[in-house]
């Protein structure tokens, strides 16, 4: 199976928002609603120095 066929356009960018996203559900963990996932989101965003469109 040759992994490397398919590459990412922005390759950073995309490993640093799925991070973002990783540590904001592992953080508070499974069963909230969306809004505090959002919210999270956009501080982990912030901390990171990613800007957030």
């Amino acid at each position: 199976m040759d992994t490397g066929k398919h590459r990412f356009l922005y390759k950073e960018e995309t490993h640093q928002n799925i991070g973002c996203a990783f540590e904001v559900l592992n953080t508070p963990g499974h069963g909230l609603i969306e809004k505090p996932y959002e919210n999270a989101l956009v501080v982990e965003f912030g901390l990171r120095k990613i800007l957030a469109l």
